[in-house]
C-alpha cells in the first residue's frame, strides 16, 4: 500500500532523501532510525538522526548477523522497484498530463490512490468470491433435490 507519494521537479536523486525523510516524519509521527538507499546516496552516512545504509560489499569486520540484516534490508528496498514500474505503466505515471508543478503533484497522488484502490478491490473481490462460494456450498448441503430445506421435511 502506498503510504506517501511526493513529486520532485527534475531533482538529482541524491538530494531527494532529506525531503523524503521529512515527509516520513510528518506521516508517521516519528523520525526513521535507519533508511536503506541506492548507491546514489554515497557519502552521506547520516541525515538528521537517521542512519543511511547504502548497498556495497560488506567489510570483513561485520558479523554474519549484521551482514544478514543488511542483506535483508537491501532486498526489501529492491522490492520497491517493480512497484514503481507498475505505477509508471499501469497508472500512467510515466507521462504527466497535467500542467505545472501542481499538476505533477496531482498526477503522483492520483496514481498512488489508483494503485491502492486497485489493490483493495482485488482483495475485496477475492473475499467476496469466497463468501459466495461458501454460501453456495452451504445452500447445496442444506437443501434436498426438490429444492426444499431438509428441516421442513421432518428429517
Amino acid at each position: 500500500m502506498t503510504v506517501g507519494a511526493f513529486s520532485f521537479r527534475n531533482e538529482y536523486d541524491g538530494h531527494k532523501l532529506e525531503t523524503s525523510l521529512e515527509q516520513h516524519e510528518k506521516l508517521m509521527g516519528k523520525r526513521a532510525k535507519t533508511a536503506t538507499a541506492d548507491r546514489v546516496y554515497r557519502g552521506k552516512a547520516q541525515i538528521g538522526g537517521t542512519e543511511i545504509s547504502v548497498s556495497k560489499p560488506f567489510d570483513k569486520k561485520l558479523s554474519k548477523y549484521k551482514q544478514s540484516k543488511l542483506r535483508k534490508s537491501f532486498k526489501r528496498r529492491a522490492a520497491i522497484e517493480p512497484y514503481i514500474g507498475h505505477l509508471k505503466s499501469d497508472q500512467r505515471l510515466g507521462r504527466n498530463f497535467y500542467k505545472g508543478t501542481i499538476g505533477d503533484s496531482i498526477n503522483v497522488m492520483l496514481a498512488a490512490a489508483a494503485y491502492n484502490f486497485k489493490r483493495m478491490t482485488n482483495k475485496w473481490k477475492s473475499s467476496f468470491v469466497g463468501f459466495l462460494l461458501n454460501r453456495y456450498i452451504w445452500h447445496r448441503t442444506n437443501t434436498t433435490s426438490s429444492g426444499r430445506k431438509a428441516s421442513n421435511l421432518g428429517i
